[in-house]
């Protein structure tokens, strides 16, 4: 039987996607952050390897 709730359901389903697509965004985010901060700094070395391809 109808009970006319279809468009409040609707709109709460958008609103759970919605969530989890930011949280997935924000989780990505903090993923990448993560991985820029383990860059290895690069430094004058004593040249060993210099020329080296």
């Amino acid at each position: 039987m109808y009970t006319g709730t279809i468009i409040t359901d609707l709109m709460a389903a958008v609103d759970r996607a919605q969530r989890r697509v930011l949280e997935n965004r924000i989780a990505e985010d903090r993923e990448l952050h993560e991985m820029f901060d383990m860059r290895i700094p690069v430094t004058e070395g004593d040249g060993l390897l210099l020329g080296a391809a």
